[in-house]
């Protein structure tokens, strides 16, 4: 069954010269195939991560579970982003194994106008099925290739994204720092495993992170206005102290994610920017889960020690005057 799938995968690859309603119909055998459990796992860490991944007790723990996903299936780095939340809505929609001095590179640098990864997913968000390679180091913006080098991140890899019925949409990108015949190689091999396991993370992230209300409340003109400015704006701070034409921005700001039934008003910049409200919207590191968590014992040592520095010098003879 599995060599049969591949077979499927070939003949998807080649669309330009297949006809869409072929295409089309192949994706639904090949979705068929997986379904109807006529592929098993082949990797033996599947079982173990959908094990963990169930077991999780809080956010940070499921996160920290998908850091491992990349490593099991050879890859370098991967990134999960929520596109469309469908009924209900997440407080964050971001989990990444990218460490944290990309994601300020990512703002300071402006690197999400050249960005061809998530620029591409946006792009095809409407589009339910993205199956494909990343671009190269050639063919990728040479400001964000160049970041990607300084910071050591491959940018050959796949994209894929996942569906759930109730509208849930999430795109995986999975980075290697080895060639693109290496990442399809994997990619080919353990696709149903890498998509079993992004789903058993969105399930995670919506059983921890669910906010919000089931319907959206219609925003004002003034309060798009307000949220499209923290949107695109460098110092959301700012942005948050302006004047408003009605009352102050702070009691805009509450009215808005009261409205909308969230925690903060850059939840509601988020889902106003995926409702198509806003123009544009920055991914703010805040936003992003880290998948490695911080170890707060560098922290403990770094005290203790300069605690005993002080009290060494508070046990010094003084010198005569």
């Amino acid at each position: 069954m599995n060599w049969f799938a591949e077979v499927l995968d070939d003949l998807i690859a080649q669309n330009e010269r297949i006809g869409s309603d072929t295409i089309a119909e192949l994706r639904r055998v090949r979705d068929r195939l997986s379904k109807d459990g006529g592929m098993l796992p082949r990797h033996e860490a599947t079982a173990m991560l959908e094990t963990r991944l169930s077991d999780a007790e809080t956010l940070d723990q499921a996160a920290a579970i998908f850091g491992d996903i990349p490593v099991e299936f050879g890859f370098d780095e991967a990134t999960l982003i929520i596109l469309n939340e469908g009924g209900r809505y997440l407080s964050r929609r971001v989990i990444s194994t990218l460490p944290d001095e990309w994601w300020t590179d990512y703002q300071t640098l402006r690197l999400f106008d050249n960005d061809p990864l998530i620029g591409g997913i946006v792009a095809r968000e409407h589009e339910l099925y993205l199956d494909e390679l990343l671009p190269t180091d050639v063919t990728a913006p040479r400001p964000y290739s160049k970041a990607a080098l300084a910071r050591g991140i491959g940018i050959n890899g796949v994209i894929f994204k996942i569906a759930y019925p109730s509208g849930l949409v999430a795109a995986v990108i999975l980075n290697t720092c080895r060639t693109p015949e290496f990442a399809r190689t994997q990619y080919r091999k353990y696709r149903d495993d890498l998509q079993a396991l992004a789903f058993a993370t969105c399930d995670a992230l919506v059983y921890f992170s669910q906010v919000g209300i089931s319907t959206m409340a219609k925003l004002e003109a003034e309060e798009i206005h307000f949220l499209r400015l923290i949107a695109i704006s460098e110092d959301p701070a700012k942005a948050l102290a302006m004047d408003c034409r009605y009352g102050s921005a702070k009691t805009l700001q509450m009215q808005i994610v009261r409205k909308l039934g969230v925690k903060s008003i850059f939840q509601a910049v988020l889902i106003a920017a995926r409702r198509g409200l806003l123009d544009a919207a920055i991914f703010h590191a805040d936003d992003v889960i880290g998948t490695r968590p911080r170890i707060a014992g560098w922290d403990v040592l770094e005290t203790l020690r300069s605690l005993g520095d002080a009290q060494e010098e508070e046990n010094l003879p003084e010198e005569p005057a």
